[in-house]
Order: structure tokens, then C-alpha cells, then sequence
């Protein structure tokens, strides 16, 4: 008896480590993703980035409103200064979504025409194994030039 709970220990145990390396894995080649695609975002590769989005995304956004929007909202937050990502995490549900490899990662950034500017990404692996870009948000206060230093 003492023997089988020492393998199931064991077993348990090794699935676990197992599943972590996998999950860190997926981790880290969204955050790869992620990251060209918002350096596509903010070099102005707007028609690129569009091909990252997943098909839910381009039933929200054909192409042509895609570079439109996306344009606009650069336009107003201005030059990148700096991001960083401060949280990631795996997840394999989303509520109302089917069941699948997702991951999650929110990052500072600055922007020239922003302050305490925030965006999140979820990214979910597609049939063909490929990271895309499920859904983007962002938060932040625009700049009053008049109080605000930069």
C-alpha cells in the first residue's frame, strides 16, 4: 500500500511538472506574438498586424475598418516610449467561448500623448497551432498638455 501511494505521488507529481513546462511554453511564444504584433501596431504595419487577428476579430473588423480604427486610436495615444509586460498567465477556458489554449498578458506602457496607459491582450492557439490575437483592450488618460509634464 505504502509502495502504491509513493507511485501515485510520483505519478501525479510528474504530470504536474509536465503540465507546467507546457503551459510556460505556451506563455512564452504568445508573448512573442503579442509583442511583434503591437511593434507592428506601433511601426504603423497596420495591414500586417490584420493578419494576426484571429477570425473572431475579423468578423468584429473587415480589413479596410481595421486600418481606419486602428490608425485613429495611434493617432490619438501618440509614439510608443515604452512597454513592458507586468502579467501573463495560461488559461484554457473563457466563459461563452469554446474550450482551448489561451493566454492572457497585460502591459505598461507609455505612450507621448498618455498617461497611466494599460493594454491587455488574449491570445488563443489556433488549429494550426498558431498564436493570434483573440482580443485587445486598452486603458489610459490623455495627456493635458497644460498640467501634465512629459
Amino acid at each position: 500500500m505504502k509502495n502504491l501511494s509513493i507511485l501515485l505521488i510520483a505519478i501525479f507529481s510528474f504530470n504536474n511538472l509536465s503540465a507546467q513546462k507546457y503551459t510556460t511554453k505556451y506563455i512564452t511564444n504568445a508573448n512573442k506574438v503579442g509583442l511583434k504584433w503591437w511593434n507592428d501596431v506601433n511601426s504603423g504595419q497596420y495591414t500586417t498586424s490584420y493578419q494576426y487577428l484571429s477570425s473572431e476579430l475579423k468578423k468584429r473588423f473587415s480589413e479596410e475598418s481595421w486600418l481606419n480604427q486602428i490608425s485613429i486610436l495611434m493617432n490619438e495615444i501618440g509614439q510608443l516610449e515604452e512597454r513592458s509586460v507586468s502579467d501573463t498567465y495560461f488559461n484554457s477556458e473563457i466563459e461563452g467561448y469554446e474550450s482551448g489554449f489561451y493566454v492572457f498578458v497585460e502591459y505598461n506602457v507609455k505612450y507621448s500623448k498618455t498617461k497611466n496607459h494599460t493594454e491587455y491582450l488574449i491570445l488563443k492557439q489556433s488549429d494550426q497551432l498558431k498564436w493570434e490575437i483573440f482580443d485587445f483592450n486598452y486603458e489610459f488618460q490623455s495627456l493635458d498638455f497644460e498640467t501634465d509634464k512629459l
